[in-house]
């Protein structure tokens, strides 16, 4: 089983009401919301395939600092990735706080980690990212309501 997720997570009124170009809020459970980093948002902002987990960076690409402090507006939010590939995986986050970048975090339960510090809790026989419904889909663009076939023609 494969299973990739690349996004911003916050408690819901956390991110602006308008968002950069080729980005989009999703609703998950518990009142968290989350902005997928699909193929289309990537590109349009030139960052990186999960930059921790995949390229093994050790700090977060120039492009997606730029675009977190751009919605840093209201709050506290983390940028997470995950990738799993055979029952192996990594995660990955980095904690938002004021605006500013944190160190990113690199461990089996980054993202359980990350949701924890943004206020999620669970019930006794869920782990956040169960809570949230982060499991939902295998995949980043899986997420989003367009089509990752969609070409964004810049002028």
């Amino acid at each position: 089983m494969s299973y990739s997720i690349q996004s911003i997570v916050a408690l819901r009124g956390v991110f602006p009401c308008e968002l950069p170009d080729a980005l989009e809020v999703v609703e998950l459970k518990g009142g968290v919301e989350m902005i997928p980093l699909g193929t289309i948002a990537r590109e349009f902002h030139g960052i990186p395939f999960l930059p921790l987990t995949d390229e093994g960076d050790v700090e977060l690409p120039s492009a997606l600092t730029q675009l977190c402090t751009q919605i840093a507006m209201r709050g506290d939010f983390a940028y997470i990735e995950a990738e799993v590939f055979g029952g192996a995986g990594t995660q990955a986050y980095v904690l938002f706080s004021g605006g500013k970048a944190g160190s990113p975090i690199v461990a089996n339960d980054a993202i359980n980690y990350a949701l924890q510090l943004l206020g999620v809790r669970t019930g006794k026989d869920s782990d956040e990212f169960e809570s949230v419904g982060l499991g939902r889909h295998r995949e980043t663009d899986s997420w989003l309501t367009h089509s990752p076939s969609i070409q964004i023609i810049e002028p």
